[in-house]
This record gives C-alpha cells, structure tokens and sequence, in this order.
C-alpha cells in the first residue's frame, strides 16, 4: 500500500474521532441565560393544554362601529352634530351618527369626573373645599366657599343633579389635589377605556377648545359609571336636599332639582321607554347635548346620546323621536 494514503487515512480517521469527541463533550454544556440556564441538548415541544383559557377581547362586551348607521325613516334634525343609541344586553350599535366625530361635551364631561370619584373615594369622606371660584359669567354654581366642608356624596348629588361646576372642581382637587392633576386622570382613564378621540382640560366641561370627546366616547364613560349603584340612584334623582357645614361651622341645608328635564315631566318621556337617568349639557360652543340611561318595557337598558342641538326643545324632541324610533322598531 501506498504510505502517503496509508497516513491520509490515519489523518482523516482521527479528525473523524476527534469532532465526535467535541460533539459528545458539547451535550452537557450549560447555555446561560437571563432567566436561568439551558442545556444544548434540550429538545422542546408543543403540547395541548386542557386548562388553557382565552383572553377576552378589550371590546367584547361592547358596542362598537366605525360608520353611521341611520335609515330613512329616523330623520336627523339639522343643526345637530352627533346622536347615538346603544343596546346594553345585545352589544349593539342601533344608531350612530357622527358618533366619532370630536365635539365640546359641555357638562357630558361630569360624567368622567363622576367616574374618577367614585373609584377613588368613599361617599361618606369629607371633603374640605378649597378655592373653586370660576370666573365666568352664567355658569351653573352651588356657590361653595374655600373653608366648607361637605361629603362626596352631596358633592355628586350637586355636581349631577344640579350641574353645580364648583362642585365638580372640589372632587377634583379632593380627589387629585389640584385640577391640574385631576385632568390627567381623567385623560389617562379615558384611555383605558378606549375613549381615544378624548381629551379633558377641566373637570366640569366649560368651553376650550383643547377640552373635546365624542358621542361614542362619552358611551364608553357612561357605560363604565353606570355599573355603580350610586351614579344610577344620583342620575334618577329629581330633587336632592344637600347637606354641609359652612366655613364659620354653621350647618346649611339646600334643596336643588334636576336639569335632566325628562325626569322632572317638562317634557314627556319617549312612548313605551322609561327614562332612568342622565346627564345634560349646556355651552355656547357645544350647544344643547344629553345623554340618558333607558329601558323598554322588558326592562332592556339602552344608552342613549345627542349633542349639539340648536335649542333646549330641539334637543328633547329629537332625543324622544331617536328612542321611539330607533329602540321600538
């Protein structure tokens, strides 16, 4: 034999010996990794799982839709920038209207700062009010002064019922400790809820133009506040009789009404729906807006929405016209 491929054959032969050597001494080496280590012989698999469970999507117990959903037989009433109607049980958009287009809110935005207070206070905290002088002329004040104190609860009665703006800037800053850090609760909650075309610069819902949210959005809020006992028991208040202790320490009692003017039969209530509840909302800049918690007969909960009506009859008669229309067809 040939001595040179006699030594090839050696030489190729131990090579052979030697990467297998490597190979062998390679399946106990350990991998490090950031949550412990691994070794490089591991071998891995997917198997079913019987426990598993799904996640349940943001929206799944929610209405929702991207584009106007009216008939002919609904007429929208000129002037108004946006309405919306929503079955609960059914998760249903029934009317939309603009719904996603941004508007003022006016007093719609009590309904976040309701929200906030309700997840952050107890109804029978008190609260020493500070300084919540609004300078503007017309607006709704129960006339609070810095040095009163009053409870969470006759604060919500105030701010809801009555629509009182002072008191929707005490919670805040009972809540937050100022305004400033109110606001940005509120814009953070918003998110989470999905209201993404919303944005607060104030508790109580005067004009600003950086201050906006939607129909759809304030649907989003409501729903949220609505599953508190105490938010519907306040919304289906007529008359309230509030409760405080003035600066000077002498106790004052004040009876308010509502402005949700369904509840209080200045106009009649849709034929065949109850109206349980709601909030209203009045600017120059946001014009005539409400939104109402209903039922029909079978007790199905509705939420219902209009904002921008030209006129505070306008208003009611469209929002009659949308239930009877909309909810009973």
């Amino acid at each position: 034999m040939n001595i040179n491929k006699y030594i090839n054959k050696l030489i190729a032969l131990f090579l052979a010996l030697l990467t297998l050597s490597s190979l062998s001494a390679c399946a106990s080496e350990e991998i490090p990794l950031p949550y412990g280590t691994l070794q490089a012989n591991d071998s891995f698999s997917i198997e079913a799982n019987e426990t598993q469970t799904q996640i349940a999507l943001f929206a799944s117990d929610l209405c929702a839709t991207a584009n106007d959903i009216t008939d002919s037989s609904t007429a929208v009433v000129d002037g108004l920038n946006a309405a919306c109607i929503y079955d609960i049980n059914q998760q249903e958009v029934l009317y939309s209207y603009q719904a996603n287009d941004r508007l003022n809110p006016a007093s719609l935005t009590k309904i976040m700062t309701a929200l906030l207070v309700m997840e952050n206070c107890n109804m029978e905290d008190v609260v020493l009010v500070g300084d919540v002088t609004i300078y503007e002329d017309g607006v709704q004040l129960f006339n609070l002064k810095a040095g009163d104190r009053i409870t969470v609860q006759n604060l919500l009665y105030t701010m809801l019922v009555y629509s009182a703006n002072d008191a929707a800037l005490a919670l805040a800053q009972h809540v937050a400790g100022s305004e400033e850090a109110f606001v940005e609760m509120m814009n953070t909650r918003a998110l989470q809820l999905g209201a993404t075309n919303t944005h607060f610069v104030n508790p109580h819902g005067l004009s600003h133009e950086e201050h906006y949210t939607t129909a759809y959005d304030l649907y989003l809020i409501f729903n949220a506040a609505v599953k508190y006992d105490i938010f519907q028991q306040i919304i289906n208040t007529t008359s309230y009789t509030v409760e405080y202790t003035l600066a000077d320490g002498t106790s004052s009692r004040r009876d308010i009404t509502t402005t949700n003017k369904f509840l209080s039969e200045i106009y009649d209530s849709p034929a065949g729906i109850s109206i349980i509840g709601g909030k209203t909302g009045s600017t120059m800049a946001a014009g005539k807006c409400i939104i109402v918690y209903a039922a029909d007969a079978a007790k199905n909960p509705y939420i219902c929405v209009v904002m921008g009506a030209g006129n505070e009859e306008q208003l009611y008669h469209l929002m009659k016209q949308l239930c009877e229309d909309v909810i009973l067809r």
